[in-house]
Order: structure tokens, then sequence, then C-alpha cells
């Protein structure tokens, strides 16, 4: 039986309490939607200012579908940024308001007249962003009066009919672009604690025919070899194998007439894994971290890679993070850079989440003005933020001497955060009376 006591010991008294927690939690949620799409109104990009765009897998989509004004790129950083969103996450969400808001204007009415919900509403959004703004404003008219009902199926139909009697060029276009969906995705960002990594694909049938073949084959052959593992655990050992070259097994020991196993190359293992005082000392348990993955790994699972059979390993030596290193160039040395790579794991931007290795070296202090070459004045920055801290007022600095890695920022308009390792804390949350 759970210890706690309710609060409210009547059915009825919980549940209105539910009820009423609920519908003040869709409100908020339309308040800050529409404050998103006021704020992108409020910074349209002129000619001189660099427009927002979602970085979306290669591709730099637009905020919103075409009629939609471009909004300037710093704003938008800075209003996701005062949210706690990542890059991409928030500048989905300011793009769908300002779609809501610009290109469906009977959608928007019902979302300020309490109608609708944030979540009905963007799953519109998400459709039409791509559709020219004729065939917009014909999906506005056409589901408006049912956008609290409609399904995500029946939302892509009118949004695909809406294109083709408005632009049937542009449709078929579209229509050729949607059927080349191959793909083949190994998420190695996502690596569970247990060291596996979801692998999806979609391929033609002929490839994917002699992949499940290829596949078949060798978890049969380590079947017979002695394996225990089950068929799926087989398979999954067979892939990686396929990776290495590997075609065949030893069936038989050496001269038994047996069938031999194509020469097949090493497995070589190359990990930046990062182990905490705590870690060591067992404080926290076994766990370590994969600059690879950006999460936690179990010390056991690390061991086990590295004993497997025919698999070679390069050890990094060990950095003092804390040391303070320096040079006489503007240029960063190869020393310096992996020392604060290391030391701060991803773009110290507030919630960004860009691997460092990826990211420049930022010279806190400009060089040009004085600021060192030097540890404790070097930071990864991803391209973006660093163009941002260089051109649109963002300012930070460390947090001390004595906190390495744990940065101070101050955004243009004076919100302010602190960034560590462990990720990014907001200094000036609302107060409860909006004071």
């Amino acid at each position: 039986m759970p210890s706690r006591t309710p609060r409210l010991l009547r059915d009825s008294d919980a549940l209105r309490a539910a009820m009423a927690a609920r519908a003040a939690e869709e409100q908020s949620a339309r308040e800050v939607f529409i404050a998103a799409a006021d704020w992108a109104i409020a910074h349209v990009a002129g000619s001189a200012d660099v427009a927002g765009y979602v970085i979306d897998t290669g591709m730099m989509l637009p905020l919103a579908g075409p009629g939609a004004p471009e909004v300037q790129e710093h704003a938008v950083t800075e209003f996701i940024t005062a949210l706690g969103m990542t890059q991409q996450a928030g500048s989905f969400y300011v793009g769908h308001a300002l779609e809501a808001c610009v290109r469906l204007p009977r959608v928007w009415a019902r979302l300020l007249r309490g109608e609708l919900a944030v979540w009905q509403v963007r799953r519109i959004t998400e459709d039409t962003i791509s559709l020219s703004a004729e065939a917009a404003a014909s999906v506005d008219a056409r589901i408006a009066a049912y956008a609290h009902q409609v399904s995500r199926t029946q939302i892509s139909n009118i949004c695909r009919v809406a294109q083709e009697h408005t632009d049937p060029e542009d449709a078929v276009l579209r229509k050729a672009q949607e059927a080349e969906h191959r793909r083949f995705d190994v998420w190695l960002g996502q690596t569970g604690f247990d060291g596996t990594v979801d692998v999806s694909a979609i391929l033609d049938q002929p490839d994917a025919a002699d992949l499940d073949r290829a596949i078949a084959a060798l978890a049969e052959q380590l079947k017979k070899a002695g394996s225990e593992d089950t068929l799926s655990v087989r398979r999954a050992k067979a892939a990686g194998m396929l990776a290495r070259g590997e075609q065949a097994l030893p069936l038989e020991p050496s001269g038994g007439g047996g069938a031999a196993a194509t020469p097949s190359r090493s497995r070589h293992l190359t990990l930046y894994v990062h182990l905490s005082v705590d870690a060591v000392t067992g404080a926290l348990g076994d766990v370590a971290r994969s600059e690879a993955s950006r999460s936690p790994l179990g010390i056991e699972v690390i061991k086990a890679w590295c004993q497997t059979a025919g698999t070679s390993v390069t050890v990094r030596p060990i950095l003092d993070l804390a040391a303070e290193r320096y040079s006489d160039a503007y240029e960063v040395p190869d020393l310096i850079r992996e020392q604060i790579i290391l030391r701060d794991h991803t773009c110290v931007f507030p919630y960004c989440r860009r691997p460092a290795r990826s990211c420049d070296a930022d010279h806190i202090d400009p060089y040009e003005a004085g600021g060192p070459t030097a540890s404790s004045n070097l930071a990864p920055l991803c391209r973006k933020h660093h163009r941002h801290k260089t051109h649109d007022g963002w300012r930070y600095r460390p947090s001390g001497p004595d906190q390495p890695g744990v940065y101070l920022w101050r955004s243009p308009n004076g919100v302010r955060f602190r960034r560590d390792r462990h990720g990014t804390t907001l200094l000036d949350p609302p107060q409860p009376d909006g004071g």
C-alpha cells in the first residue's frame, strides 16, 4: 500500500483538481505559443539580417511556409534558450507558431478562443509548412472547424488534396520526392546503458533480401561454431561481422577438412571514455560516459568490448583537465584543444548538445583584445552559437578558477544562465506572481 496520504480524500474533489490543473496547463501552453508568434513577428528579418532556419538532416528549412516573414536568427535563439529548448526543437516550435498565426488564421483564431490545444495546432502546421500559400489557405478553410477532432491521417489527406488542386505540378514533384525514402540510420547518439544501439533502414527489396540472407548465414555459422546465444543475438552479432568483412567461421579444427575461415579485418576500438572519481571509487556505481553516444555506459560493457577476440584497443593518455596551458599564438594547439574537449564535452552555449569535437575553440576574451590562448580562456562553441557570441550580444565568462568547465551566460536582453557539464540552469526564473 502507498505510504502517502492523498491530499483530497473524496474522489470527486481529486477529479476536479486534476481537471482544473489540466485546463490551467493547456492555457499556459497557449500563452507561451502565442508569445512565440508575437516574438517572431516583432523580430522580422531585414535585408541585412541573418534569418533563422531549422537545420534538419543537413537541410536548411525555413521556419514557416511561403508568405510568412523570415525572423532574425539571433532573436529565435534568444527566445528558445530562455524557454530551455534546444536549437532544433525550439526552431520548430517558433516556426509552428508563426505558421499558424500568419498562414492559418482560422485555426489561430480557435486557439486564441481556447477551443484548440497547442498540440492540436502543431500537428496541422507540421503538414502545412511545406505547402504553397494558396494550398495552406485552402487547408485552413477546410480544416478549422474540425481541427479539434481530425486525425493525423486526415490532416495529411486534406493537405495532399489542397496541394493537388492549387498547384498540380508541385504536387507531382512532392510525390516523387516522398517516394525516395530509402535510408539507413545508426543511432549512435542514443546508445543504451548496456552498450546497444538502434539501427533502422528502408532498403530496396533485393538489397534487403541479400542482407537478410547474409546475416542469416552468419548467424547459423555462429550456432554451428558453438554459440549458445538466441537467434536474435546471433543475428545482431552477424551484422557487426559483416561490417568487419567476416564472411565465414572455422567450423572444424585446422586440418579437419572443414570450412576454412575467410580472413577478416580486426575489430579496432577507439573509445573516448571518461570515468569520474565517483565511478572509479564505486560511490555512484560502475558508470562511464562515452563521447560517441553522450550517454552513460556500464563499465562491464566496456570491458566486454575490449576483451572480444580480435579487438585492438587505442588508449589515450590522461590529461589534467584543471591544469592551465598556454600558447603565444592565436591558433589553439592540439593538446589544449583536447583538454577543453574532454573538460566541457559539448558546446557550452545554454542547452546546446553538439559534441565538443565538432565545435570551434572560442577565445572567451577575444585574442585581439588581449585574451590569451589558454585553457581558462577557451571553450568549445558550435559555429552557430559562436556567431551569436561574436555578433549578436551574447556574453559569457568562466564561473571561476576553482570551477573549470562552469560558465555564466547573459543573453542580449539580460537573461542569465549557468552552464556546466551536467547541463544548463536558468538563473533568473520567473516569479510565481509574474514579478
